[in-house]
């Protein structure tokens, strides 16, 4: 079937769209940082200049789909690197639908005694894709190039006594360093996990902090955002949540220290870029 003068161009014009978009969205000398929208939930995409794509957590559902949609090229569904922080269904939840959707280069998880079901679908998942998985430990790094690098900071080999066996304390804690700056994402991890951080000089300082456990009043300790220093928060946040995240009282410790605040319940995915 011949298609009409109008119909021939309507396509072109689509075709010329489309080709402007994926020349948008290729790498660029900038790190990219986009804090997704993903609801109640984390889901974090890092792009390097050098155009390698790691993404730290997916969320509850389906939607880190959309986000991830609007965000990468068309025609390059690579993801190099996904890092779990820890198999709660607001962070593992839409990782089970990207692994079949995406290549991916290598799955990233936590050392952890964990039967969760979650957690054995996303692991069955990666063996039928045949996707590498790793489990990694506190001096662990993943390079992406262009000096660009994620520096795991917890949790260590051995956990200390006295930890329990929830899956927030074992969340990884990550560093990434690119240039002059330093973002820290710190999964839900709460404040025994700070104090052991801070008490034990851990390289902390960091320019943007991801905040823990989406604003709860178990993370964000006044101690270890003394240690962080940051000047931008992040909060990872749905709208109207059950939990009331994040807390006031939180809200109201970050503005008493200077910090600003960024939250995807207000401003949808958040964009970063240096």
């Amino acid at each position: 079937m011949r298609l009409s003068h109008a119909g021939m161009t309507v396509l072109t014009g689509l075709l010329i769209l489309l080709g402007c978009r994926e020349w948008f969205l290729l790498p660029d000398d900038n790190i990219r940082l986009r804090f997704l929208d993903v609801g109640q939930g984390d889901a974090v995409l890092i792009e390097s200049p050098d155009g390698k794509r790691l993404l730290i957590d997916g969320g509850p559902d389906w939607s880190v789909l959309e986000r991830l949609g609007e965000t990468l090229p068309f025609f390059r569904r690579r993801i190099d690197v996904i890092v779990n922080t820890h198999p709660d269904i607001d962070h593992i939840g839409g990782l089970l639908s990207v692994l079949p959707r995406y290549r991916i280069g290598l799955l990233v998880l936590p050392h952890m005694d964990d039967s969760s079901p979650l957690l054995s679908a996303l692991l069955s998942i990666a063996s039928e894709e045949c996707v590498p998985v790793r489990m990694m430990e506190a001096g662990d790094v993943i390079s992406m190039g262009s000096g660009t690098l994620l520096t795991v900071l917890w949790p260590p080999e051995v956990m200390p006594k006295g930890f329990s066996d929830t899956a927030n304390n074992h969340s990884l804690v990550l560093r990434l360093d690119h240039k002059n700056k330093r973002v820290l994402l710190v999964g839900d991890s709460e404040e025994p996990v700070e104090r052991t951080l801070t008490a034990a000089q851990a390289d902390l300082r960091a320019d943007i902090l991801k905040i823990g456990h989406h604003g709860s009043r178990t993370s964000s300790g006044t101690g270890f955002l003394l240690a962080v220093h940051p000047s931008t928060a992040v909060i990872s946040v749905g709208k109207d949540n059950a939990f009331g995240h994040p807390r006031p009282e939180i809200i109201q410790r970050l503005q008493y220290l200077g910090i600003t605040i960024r939250r995807t319940d207000e401003e949808g995915t958040i964009n970063l870029s240096w």
